[in-house]
This record gives structure tokens, sequence and C-alpha cells, in this order.
């Protein structure tokens, strides 16, 4: 895996100025924060799904315990996998780029750019790209052995016999009922979905986004309630610079990908500095923050597990709070700091 840059500030000269970093080379830092940059995997170990497509592993399960991994894909071409169930897995998948069309059970929906989909675990499901690029991130929660089945079906080159290939997907908790969509085919496609759900673009999982900081937006898009409070997902909207204070999570994991703008984050006596397609796994219990440094930016963020930051956004954004409320204390937070400062 190559290194990257990171940046080191003495968390005693807050507020932090960009112009006052250092750069050295190192992706992980001692506060156990973890970087993966655009374009590279958690363990520098490319399985590209089909010997083609970039399919590169975010987060892993010795990350969260085995409780999560994420990964994302990258399609050159206008494929997509068998028709497959995962018995003990969720299955969620944002497009950041392109048109995709997905099956769960016996319905067929289109998924474009900004759309998320939620595929319950034990359901047979599959998808195809439709368009001549495109991308993905998508979760897998808990995380099974999905990192370790694209291990060696890239190691196998794609060369195991129909059988072989069965027992491998068995062996790594997937069941396949044959073969995935034809994309020159005409499919009927419905907006809903009976089982899962899919929130589209712009729009929230529950009701309106939450306004934080002015004119940025805060989109829900998969909730406690959905995955037994194990996992929480959402997507920033940022409209000018800045970011929280810096504080710490007494029970969560947080993970945030930028999907446009720059951002600074710390985390304890480590800094970084993100771009489109980075990726940082923030530990639990560890004071952190970050600020958009670009006018305009977007991330998909998340929580494992879910915890109360749904409460907290919604209660953020309701407005002005009473004061003397220490919001970040009411949801199982702890502010440590000011934020970073420009």
């Amino acid at each position: 895996m190559l290194r990257r840059n990171f940046i080191k500030v003495s968390v005693f000269g807050f507020p932090l100025l960009a112009s006052q970093w250092n750069v050295s080379q190192i992706l992980q830092g001692k506060s156990g924060a973890v970087v993966v940059r655009a374009g590279e995997s958690r363990f520098g170990l490319p399985t590209p799904f089909k010997g083609v497509n970039p399919n590169d592993l975010k987060l892993s399960s010795k990350d969260t315990n085995g409780q999560l991994s994420t990964f994302w894909y990258k399609g050159m071409e206008k494929t997509g996998p068998s028709f497959h169930a995962h018995p003990h897995q969720d299955e969620m998948f944002y497009v950041i780029k392109g048109s995709y069309l997905f099956q769960l059970g016996n319905e067929k929906t289109q998924l474009n750019a900004g759309d998320l989909i939620f595929l319950p675990r034990n359901i047979p499901h599959t998808w195809i790209q439709l368009s001549d690029e495109g991308e993905l991130f998508y979760f897998l929660q808990p995380a099974g052995k999905m990192e370790e089945f694209f291990l060696e079906m890239t190691r196998t080159a794609g060369k195991l016999s129909k059988e072989e290939a069965r027992i491998v997907s068995e062996a790594h908790g997937i069941i396949n009922f044959g073969p995935g969509l034809n994309g020159q085919e005409k499919h009927e496609t419905i907006p809903l979905l009976t089982n899962g759900f899919v929130v589209r673009s712009i729009k929230d999982r529950k009701s309106n986004p939450n306004q934080l900081s002015g004119n940025s937006l805060n989109f829900l898009k998969v909730a406690g309630s959905d995955t037994l409070d194990q996992l929480s997902i959402f997507e920033y909207h940022g409209k000018g610079k800045g970011g929280p204070p810096l504080h710490k999570h007494a029970f969560q994991d947080e993970t945030f990908y930028v999907l446009s703008g720059t951002y600074d984050f710390v985390c304890d006596q480590d800094r970084f500095t993100l771009h489109a397609g980075d990726m940082i796994f923030l530990p639990k219990d560890v004071p952190h923050t970050w600020a958009q440094t670009t006018e305009e930016g977007q991330l998909l963020f998340y929580f494992q597990p879910a915890g109360k930051m749904e409460q907290f956004f919604n209660t953020l954004g309701k407005g002005k709070l009473p004061e003397g409320y220490d919001v970040f204390k009411d949801h199982e937070m702890e502010v440590t700091g000011p934020p970073i400062s420009y």
C-alpha cells in the first residue's frame, strides 16, 4: 500500500491552522485512525471483480470486530454478480456514479447516482451496471467472510469449475441461486420494494434532512432501527467551511468517505487531509474532529454501532438550543476542544 501524507500539529495549539501543519509520510496514526486513499485497498491487496473491475476493501472486519466491512467498486464493464443471498448479512449499496439495475427477490428497481439500496439478509438479490462506467460504495453488516471470499476469487483468477465456485461461495456465507441479470433484456422496474428499501438522491430515510451549520444538509440514509442499532449511515452536503468541535464517542467508531471537496481531520495527535475518494476510520473514545476546507463538499459517513447519532442530528436540526444544554453529553459524546479554525 502506498504511504501518503499525514499532517501533525499539537492539540494544545488549537485553534488549528492549516498553514502551521508539517507533512510526514504515514498512513496509520498512533491514535488508531486509519486513512485509505482513493484507489487503494485497506491492506494493499487488490481484489478486482472478474479480474477487471476494481473492488477495494476500505473498512475491514478486523477494524470493527467483525461487525462491518465496506468496499469501493468501480465498474469498467456492464456486468454484475450471480443471483445470490447472504444468510447472515444485510448488504447496502450507495451509487456514486452511473446507473444500476438491482433485483431483490422477484422485484427490480433502477438506481442512479446518490441513491442507496438496503438488501436484507437471506433474500436472493443481484445487480448489473447499466452505464458504461459506474462507482459503488457498499456495506456488509455484519462483515462475515466477504473480504476473504474476494481474496480467494482473486487467487483462483476465475478458473474454478461451477461446483468449485459453489463450494467456495458457501464456505464464505454466500448461497447462489442462479445467473445474474442480462442488461440487454427488457426489465420491468418499480420505485418501491416490498422487502428492503431504496433512499433516493437528496432524500432522507425518515423525513426531511437536518439543516446544520447554516445551509448544510445532513441526510439519514440507513437508520439504527434498520440494523438492530448496529449501524447508521448519513450523507452530508456541506455549504461553507468548518466543522464540529473536537469530541469523542464513548461507544462508537466513526468512518468518513469523501464524495467531493477537501476535508481536514484531527484524531488525537494525528492530522490528515482528505480529498474525494479518500476514507478515514476514527476509533471510539479518541478525541477527533474535521473541517471542510472547500466552500462545498459531500461526505458519506457512518457509525458502528448506531448509538444516538440520529437523535443528535435531529436535535441540532431544530435550531438554537436551550442555554446551558450540552447536546453532545446528552447523546453519549464529550466535547474535548474547539473546532479547527480558518
